[in-house]
């Protein structure tokens, strides 16, 4: 289902405003919504003001009224809620479905889902497109997400991944690789996370600190000028001869970057075909835990069960 309204508006008070284009004022302020992704709607023609039709480009007078007009569709998949506390709900997000919607009207997201539950996950964030989550997994990416019931709640679990105290946990299915594990370039590591359970590591694990930056505009790669990223990562099994399975804890929490990091070190994701992974029909990374104690104390350690078909190729 769809439906068409009028999603987003503002009424131009700001002299400083008086003058500007439309999209300007719209990446200015809307939350969510960035000047190009205002221009692209407005080129669309879900772009009005004052109730008509008009251009990005357009110059907008003091006291006119600016809207997009937007079909938005509707969640129709259930969500499956793994824990429920007074301040989150931690949620399990399946292959192919975003986090939370990347523009106003693009298709239907895990936060969409949520708010049919919770509603109260909706306004639990500055930017309204977030829905409460307090972090994001890739599309492709299945497992546990959590989104925040409140502001307050919102902010404490934000802060806490700022100073890099959120415990994350993930699975990865990859390639082998030519060398043996742990790979001989990389500097051990100690124990895995405590926040189990999973097979015990088979190998000391190794810790792979490469900053990462943007190598077009759907991928990112390791390179001097880019961000400070830390992963680690621990052998748990090797069943198959031309894969292994990692747990991996992400100190930092940068976009692709366990996608990037493995692919770097020669250990492509299964089914990853952007960082060269091995064709299946799903990406084999998996989000198994979260630990948000450092945001409240008596929070529960959170652990999304695999996917159906992990071990199938």
């Amino acid at each position: 289902m769809t439906t068409e309204h009028e999603a987003l508006a503002l009424v131009v008070d700001d002299p400083a405003d008086a003058g500007q284009r439309a999209d300007v004022i719209l990446g200015r302020h809307l939350p969510g919504i960035s000047r190009r992704i205002a221009r692209t709607l407005g080129l669309e023609g879900k772009l009005l003001l004052d109730g008509h039709r008009c251009p990005p480009s357009t110059r907008v007078p003091l006291g006119a009224k600016l809207s997009l007009r937007l079909t938005v569709p509707e969640a129709t998949e259930p969500v499956t809620v793994l824990a429920r506390t007074e301040r989150f709900v931690y949620v399990g997000k399946p292959a192919g479905t975003h986090t939370h919607r990347l523009r106003p009207d693009g298709p239907p997201t895990l936060a969409d889902a949520v708010a049919l539950v919770h509603p109260e996950c909706a306004h639990a964030s500055p930017e309204p497109r977030q829905g409460g989550a307090v972090h994001r997994l890739d599309r492709d990416t299945t497992g546990v997400v959590a989104f925040a019931r409140s502001l307050d709640a919102w902010r404490a679990a934000r802060r806490a991944f700022g100073a890099r105290r959120v415990l994350k946990a993930y699975r990865a299915c990859v390639l082998s690789g030519p060398d043996p594990w742990p790979p001989p370039q990389l500097p051990l590591t100690d124990e895995p996370p405590p926040i189990g359970p999973w097979p015990a590591p088979s190998s000391p694990g190794v810790s792979i600190a490469a900053a990462l930056g943007p190598a077009g505009r759907h991928r990112v790669t390791v390179r001097e000028d880019g961000r400070p990223a830390l992963t680690l990562a621990w052998r748990i099994l090797h069943d198959d001869p031309g894969r292994l399975e990692l747990l991996l804890s992400l100190i930092t929490g940068h976009r692709h970057q366990a996608r990037a990091h493995l692919a770097w070190i020669g250990h492509p994701i299964v089914g990853d075909a952007a960082y060269g992974g091995p064709s299946s029909p799903a990406m084999r990374l998996h989000a198994a835990a979260i630990d948000l104690r450092a945001a409240h104390s008596d929070e529960p350690v959170v652990h999304a069960p695999l996917p159906a078909g992990w071990g199938d190729a």
